[in-house]
């Protein structure tokens, strides 16, 4: 469903997460996978509206070094 096929058919994992063991990615990428089927079958997603998602170009984050005044200005202010 996601991601792209590698050479031998299977689907490549279309996210990378450094914490998680490569089983661990595996199985949440299945999950991930069967929510989404299970959300088809229910008539809650279509099949172009999840290709659509696919297809979407993800914008970064900011940095947090970036946008630091936000956070320090509703963090750090005194209360009262």
């Amino acid at each position: 469903m996601m991601g792209t096929k590698d050479k031998e058919g299977d689907m490549d994992r279309f996210f990378e997460i450094g914490c998680l063991t490569e089983a661990e990615q595996g199985k949440l990428a299945a999950e991930i996978e069967d929510a989404i089927a299970a959300k088809i079958k229910d008539r809650l997603l279509t099949e172009k509206e999840v290709r659509e998602i696919e297809e979407m170009r993800l914008k970064p984050l900011p940095d947090i070094q970036d946008v630091q005044s936000v956070y320090e200005n509703h963090l750090f202010r005194e209360k009262g």
